[in-house]
């Protein structure tokens, strides 16, 4: 269930409006959210998230580093894992991963999920480590803009977009990949009173975020101004609501 969450927070065709060749400073440093579940009059909050942008270096390569975490609230760490990490390695734009991590840890154990994308061979090479067990790693073809979730807000953060486009892409889940369309809804005036505000719509064609195939389909509002942060997310689950906004 958090990488349900994560995932809600955590969203091509080749030769479209490309990425900013440089991300400005005030697109740097961290921004937090509050994530809430709503079904009816039911409005609890469920979890604390921490999205942040900065330069690094990976391998020698210069990167933008985005780092993820979701840390659940009071009574909901008896369902939920107490936090969940993530983090990817992105081109120096902000338009294409390299690298992306998720530590595991579970009896005392610390395990990883790790993509590596190699563009120039076309694959992405994904290792599983679960302690006891061997790691698992396998190799799948990186089929046009292929990215995790995390490194999927830092597109739709940079990208430049006309109203009304939609684009294709493939979506990490797990170790296998899903086909998804992005589609740019334009300005929103009402979700955010008082900022300039961006409408996303994903849909996931294949499969939902979760098991029983809820939650396919997620909104997305990034800012339109220098810092392009995304503002909010919202899916519908098969019962009521999963809702992340940023902290003010």
């Amino acid at each position: 269930m958090m990488l349900k969450t994560f995932i809600l927070l955590a969203l091509l065709i080749p030769g479209q409006s490309p990425a900013p060749k440089n991300v400005s400073s005030e697109a740097l440093g961290a921004v937090q959210y509050e994530v809430r579940y709503k079904l009816g009059a039911l409005d609890t909050k469920v979890a604390d998230a921490t999205i942040s942008l900065e330069k690094g270096k990976w391998e020698q390569q210069a990167v933008l580093h985005s780092h993820a975490s979701i840390r659940a609230s009071s009574i909901f760490r008896l369902f939920l894992n107490a936090e969940y990490i993530a983090d990817a390695y992105l081109t120096p734009g902000g338009q294409e991963p390299v690298y992306s991590f998720n530590p595991i840890k579970k009896g005392g154990k610390e395990g990883k999920f790790a993509c590596t994308y190699d563009r120039k061979a076309k694959t992405i090479t994904t290792e599983f480590v679960k302690p006891p067990a061997d790691p698992v790693t396998q190799t799948l073809p990186l089929d046009g803009k292929t990215m995790d979730m995390l490194s999927l807000l830092q597109y739709v953060r940079f990208q430049n977009f006309k109203a009304g486009e939609s684009r294709s892409l493939r979506l990490m889940m797990g170790a296998n990949t899903v086909s998804a369309t992005l589609n740019f809804q334009g300005a929103d005036t009402e979700r955010f009173p008082g900022v300039k505000a961006e409408r996303f719509v994903l849909k996931m064609v294949e499969r939902g975020l979760m098991e029983n195939g809820s939650g396919s389909e997620i909104t997305v509002w990034r800012s339109a101004g220098a810092d392009r942060r995304i503002l909010g997310l919202e899916t519908a689950l098969s019962s009521g609501v999963m809702v992340a906004a940023v902290k003010e």
